[in-house]
């Protein structure tokens, strides 16, 4: 959506094809942009479902005739199928990749013991490769531009969708520093409830790859030399329930709080009122939005060294804190530095904003993804004209 709307405020007129409103709406207009619903899912871009319903909208709205399709991941497979590139360039945003998914999948494999945890990981394998080679995602995109947010991707999307590393550009995902910005903590929390006393935040989805359980572990540790540390966990998921027993076991019920799934619109509040941010996951990541929203909070960070990470926080020291996944007792020293310090708070607070305003911000994103799509326009005509 910063993207929709970053490009209208740059004069840039725009349609979106997306799944079902939840009002049951087609049609209507968001910050100047134009959004089209469809009813199919979101979840799966390869379902059939949403290639039939997401070709024929954009057949029936594309006159005059787009100068360029942006496609989120594989939502424009379908088009790219049916040849679209040949009229119009495209430009495809993989936000991450099949060979990075194996590789993490692979090393948790690795370092779990339990054998229903390994099975559960093969299994989630096994789905990963049929959504991937279904319909031919795994090729069809050879013939367009790539965008990704991180250079740690570059090569693994290539192997992942036969994709020529010329035509690979890294564009990292903006933050609307309007939004997400510094703000007095303790004004935020009385506002929205939240307890008084030094708060971690993590947010995002509670499956195991993301590593909160992590944060559980090192919050328990450091329960002497952080004594009124808090945690605060926002998002939703399958690992839920055994989260919040985890953290009964671990005798932090009263130093722990779940929130549950936050709408966006809430995540500059609910961030403002941290004192740190901790990001333990597992996952490949290719760049979360998350870590650069919380950085541009001007909150210390403590993340993983786990894909496109160390290119966010690319000063370990200066402008956060990094750990090896899966290290509980790294996690947890580096929380308790964070917590002890407050010369190192403000340095890497300082540290975050100067490099979210430099690198990561909506401005940014957008003036980048444009030069792309100039590249795609300037490489279909030179196609179209025998070059």
């Amino acid at each position: 959506m910063d993207l929709a709307r970053g490009l209208v405020a740059e004069g840039h007129a725009v349609d979106v094809i997306t799944g079902r409103h939840p009002e049951g709406l087609r049609q209507n207009e968001v910050d100047g942009a134009r959004f089209h619903y469809i009813e199919a899912p979101t979840d799966d871009f390869a379902s059939s479902e949403w290639l039939k319903r997401s070709y024929e909208t954009f057949v029936g709205i594309n006159v005059p005739a787009f100068d360029v399709v942006h496609s989120e991941g594989s939502s424009g497979l379908e088009l790219v199928r049916r040849g679209a590139q040949r009229e119009t360039p495209v430009v495809v945003m993989f936000h991450g990749n099949f060979v990075g998914l194996v590789k993490a999948s692979l090393r948790r494999q690795v370092r779990w013991s339990r054998p229903r945890d390994v099975l559960r990981e093969q299994r989630g394998l096994v789905w990963l490769a049929r959504r991937h080679f279904a319909k031919g995602n795994w090729r069809i995109f050879h013939d367009c531009e790539a965008i990704v947010p991180s250079r740690q991707q570059v090569a693994d999307t290539c192997r992942s969708h036969r994709l020529d590393p010329t035509r690979v550009h890294v564009v990292p995902n903006g933050v609307d520093t309007s939004a997400f910005r510094p703000r007095p903590p303790a004004e935020a929390r009385a506002r929205l409830d939240l307890p008084e006393g030094f708060l971690f935040v993590c947010a995002g989805r509670l499956n195991r790859e993301k590593g909160v359980h992590h944060a559980l572990r090192a919050l328990a540790l450091v329960r002497d030399s952080a004594p009124e540390a808090k945690l605060c966990v926002i998002g939703d998921g399958e690992e839920r329930r055994q989260l919040e027993r985890l953290a009964s076991d671990l005798g932090l019920h009263d130093r722990v709080l779940f929130l549950g799934a936050q709408p966006p619109a809430k995540m500059p509040a609910l961030l403002a009122t941290a004192d740190a941010f901790l990001f333990p996951t597992e996952r490949d990541e290719a760049a979360p939005l998350v870590l650069p929203q919380a950085m541009a909070c001007g909150l210390p960070v403590v993340a993983t060294t786990c894909g496109g990470i160390p290119e966010v926080i690319d000063r370990p020291g200066e402008n956060g804190l990094l750990v090896p996944p899966g290290d509980v007792k790294a996690l947890a020293e580096a929380a308790s530095a964070v917590y002890g310090d407050q010369d190192l708070q403000r340095k890497l607070a300082k540290g975050a904003l100067e490099r979210v305003r430099d690198a990561y911000t909506v401005q940014r994103m957008v003036e980048a993804t444009v030069d792309v799509y100039r590249v795609a326009q300037r490489r279909l005509d030179e196609r179209r004209n025998g070059y």
